[in-house]
């Protein structure tokens, strides 16, 4: 494995799956048995499930890639997004809907492939939203 790899999957799924909705791409960087933490589903369905879903819920959205930090063996992207979700992540007291948009995904991987996914939201955006 190498740095420009794990760079390279990162890139691919933020840039190509997620900015162009490519979600073909997705079996030529995931392992069969890769877990999806934001699921809890196993392999290239998982996160097809997990990146169409996104998709789906927020039509027009417009990745922006903030950072790619890559090892050997994993991979970190900080991006936020841009666009209206269709349902929110849920509401604050007063009724507001609480989506947070900057985000962190981290991938472990062996051989070059995908093989465990974990996303981290801004909890400061998502506390200033619930309490807004």
């Amino acid at each position: 494995m190498n740095i420009a790899r794990s760079e390279q999957v990162m890139s691919t799924y933020l840039r190509n799956v997620l900015g162009e909705r490519k979600f073909e791409l997705i079996p030529e960087f995931v392992h069969d048995d890769m877990i999806d933490h934001a699921t809890g589903m196993r392999g290239p369905s998982a996160l097809l499930a997990h990146a169409s879903g996104f998709c789906d819920n927020i039509p027009d959205v417009t990745i922006n890639v903030e950072e790619i930090i890559a090892t050997e063996n994993s991979a970190f992207g900080i991006w936020n997004w841009d666009g209206e979700p269709v349902n929110p992540m849920g509401f604050s007291e007063s009724g507001s809907a609480v989506f947070p948009t900057r985000v962190m995904s981290f991938f472990r991987l062996q051989e070059g492939m995908l093989v465990e996914y974990e996303a981290f939201v801004d909890a400061g955006q998502v506390r200033k939203q619930i309490t807004s």
